[in-house]
């Protein structure tokens, strides 16, 4: 039982939030209200989920003797020791395997695209996190794999401005997370545990989060604008969302510079209260514009 409870917080469960955006698509599609889609959405969310999580459990096994530098994920099950290595190795690879056959009986595209991010993610861990700026790089391209892992399940055509909006935002998250662990790392005295962050600088970093915040805020505004979108969705009246993009966005700068928040997304989401009726009016107001 210890070692089930053990395991389970290993899976990083808050962290499941972001996997909404296998939702996008049918939100952005007008197919929110079809049953089938939903219940298809809500399969690939829960079997990605367990697929994302254990590979957290993989990336913690790897990570055991740096975390224990840390002051929070010194923590973690494995880190700490109260979940052992061997079993942990065990058990997750046993049910990542299983999660992976469910999601091959259950949509081949669902299969390729989650195996695409197993490989990608295990090469993150053992490597590539330790490559400057291309370790951001990956985490922007797992959260497009989640937004194409959900039009693929219910075939549904997507905006090429959906994926680039989708990636620069997760580009900018991403940045910011490795702002505050450059800022929690070097303010703690672990941040030379973290081969990453010996490749990044304040000023240089700084600098990126100021790129993405603009290309993130232009290519939605282009986003609502164009067309070819207006025309999809029957209004010209998406430009309304814009002022809630740019408060999120701003919020976020606010509580990653004054508050220094930001190493973790899902705790600004369900901390931060004025960012999460932001977020809750966002979607509201985007979802009566293109189904009214």
């Amino acid at each position: 039982m210890v070692f089930i409870k053990n395991y389970l917080k290993s899976l990083r469960i808050r962290q499941w939030v972001k996997n909404l955006f296998i939702f996008a698509p049918i939100l952005f599609s007008l197919n929110f209200t079809n049953i089938e889609y939903l219940r298809n959405s809500v399969l690939a969310f829960l079997l990605f989920s367990i697929i994302a999580g254990n590979i957290y459990v993989l990336n913690d096994i790897i990570d055991r003797k740096k975390d224990i530098y840390h002051p929070k994920k010194k923590y973690r099950p494995i880190a700490s020791g109260s979940l052992k290595v061997l079993p942990a190795l065990v058990f997750s690879f046993f049910i990542l395997i299983i999660a992976l056959s469910a999601g091959f009986f259950f949509n081949k595209g669902f299969f390729i695209i989650a195996l695409i991010y197993v490989v990608i993610n295990f090469l993150y861990s053992i490597y590539m996190k330790n490559i400057a700026i291309f370790d951001v790089f990956i985490i922007a391209i797992g959260f497009v794999l989640r937004v194409m892992i959900g039009g693929k399940i219910n075939s549904i055509y997507l905006s090429p401005w959906l994926f680039i909006v989708t990636f620069l935002l997760a580009l900018f998250l991403g940045l910011v997370k490795r702002r505050q662990e450059l800022v929690s790392g070097e303010r703690d005295g672990w941040s030379s545990t973290r081969i990453s962050l010996k490749n990044y600088s304040l000023p240089l970093i700084d600098q990126l989060i100021s790129i993405t915040t603009s290309a993130t805020l232009i290519s939605y505004i282009i986003y609502v604008l164009n067309p070819d979108i207006q025309n999809y969705f029957h209004t010209k009246d998406l430009y309304l969302t814009v002022p809630f993009v740019i408060f999120g966005i701003f919020r976020y700068l606010f509580l990653t510079y004054i508050k220094e928040k930001g190493e973790n997304p899902e705790e600004v989401i369900f901390s931060d209260l004025p960012f999460l009726i932001n977020l809750i009016l966002w979607v509201g107001v985007f979802v009566i514009l293109i189904y009214k």
